[in-house]
Order: C-alpha cells, then structure tokens, then sequence
C-alpha cells in the first residue's frame, strides 16, 4: 500500500514517488500534524501502518489523554494481541508492575519498550526487511507538556536511530496546525510532514511536505 494516492500529472509526481519509494527504502519516520478529530488521526495511522495483508510488524505508543483506543489504528483485520503486533501504554500501573521499572519516567519505559519490540521482531525475522516495521506513536503533546522540548527531542532522536536503523517506517502525531510554532522548531528532525485536514463534512485529506525537495503536494484523499 502506498503512502498516498498521487493525483498529479507533472514531472513532480513522479519525482515525489521516487521520493517515497527512497524513504520506505531506507527507512524514515513522519511528523503528522493538524488540528483533527480523533477518526482523521486514526485513519491515518492505519494508513501509515501498513497493508494487512503483507508481513508487516507493527508497534503501537499510546501517549493521548483520551478513550481513544491505540489499537483502531490498527488496519482492518489485524488484532491488538496478534504475534506481530505490540501495544506499549506507558500508564502508572504499568510503570509499577515490575522492580526494573520503578523510577523510570515515562519517555524512559517508552524508549525501553521500544528497544525490546524492535529488538525482539528483528531477531525472530533475522534481520527486518525494508519497511516491514511500523512504530506509530500517537501523540507528542502531553509529551512535550510533561517533559519540555529539549528532553523530546532527544527522545525522537532515539526512536528515530532506532526505526531507521532497521529501515523501518515511524510516524509520530502533532495533532496542531501545521503552521504552528512547535511544528516548525520539530519539522527538521524528521523525513517529511504529513498534513491533515478534514473541512466541513468532507472527506479527510493530506497533503505531503518534503524538506529534501523543498517542496509540498496538493491536497489529496487520504
């Protein structure tokens, strides 16, 4: 499944799916942004998540302060509890479970967690092919409430070694607008943008920003 239905017909569109086909490559990780509801934001993450029907693992971060549940970003047919899929919900209850992880903080166990997933699905598939790992992490702003700007960064550096290391796809949401100030002090760490919108009773729709090329698409259907 391709990260986006590309509707242009002029030498960009084939440029930009050259681009896309480098990143799924080589791995990279996504900044999501947009004032959304909740559904816009799930869409896109089983978008992003990958088709059901190839050999994918995928790895799920729930950080919202919400009912909304991590696992609806799953694609149609996959389940939370499947062998190749991991839920890390970093909640105080979890965080006292076990002796080795009292006193971590919460971007601490995300970053363990990580580690163990990612680590634990390369050794089973003896080396991850290129964009078979999926991380999603679904929001980053009780994260940067809680934490602040520079201890997130150095956290999204990690999880991007990380996805990258395996040539995996990460995608990270910032549910603001895209022209926001956060947004803009964040958007250089990452491989491209993804902006999301939905106007009236329309459908969702994404646009993409490339930072490589300097350059950003039209609306398209998400």
């Amino acid at each position: 499944m391709s990260f986006v239905r590309n509707r242009y017909r002029d030498g960009y569109a084939r440029d930009f799916e050259g681009t896309l086909r480098e990143l799924k490559r080589h791995g990279c990780v996504l900044l999501i942004t947009g004032a959304v509801v909740e559904d816009v934001t799930l869409q896109a993450t089983r978008r992003l998540a990958g088709d059901p029907r190839c050999d994918r693992k995928r790895v799920l971060v729930a950080t919202r302060r919400s009912d909304m549940d991590i696992a609806d970003g799953l694609p149609p047919g996959v389940e939370r509890n499947g062998p190749d899929v991991r839920v890390i919900r970093p909640t105080n209850v979890e965080l006292n479970d076990s002796p080795t992880d009292v006193g971590q903080t919460e971007l601490q166990y995300i970053r363990t967690e990580l580690l163990k997933a990612v680590g634990y699905f390369d050794d089973i598939a003896s080396g991850l092919s290129p964009a078979e790992l999926r991380v999603s992490i679904d929001s980053l702003e009780g994260l940067l409430e809680t934490n602040g700007y520079g201890t997130v960064t150095r956290f999204l550096r990690t999880v991007m070694a990380l996805v990258r290391g395996v040539s995996g796809i990460g995608h990270v949401h910032l549910p603001v607008p895209d022209d926001s100030r956060t947004v803009a002090r964040l958007s250089p760490l990452f491989d491209a943008r993804i902006e999301l919108r939905r106007r009236d009773r329309l459908v969702a729709e994404q646009r993409w920003h490339v930072p490589m090329d300097d350059r950003s698409t039209g609306w398209v259907k998400l």
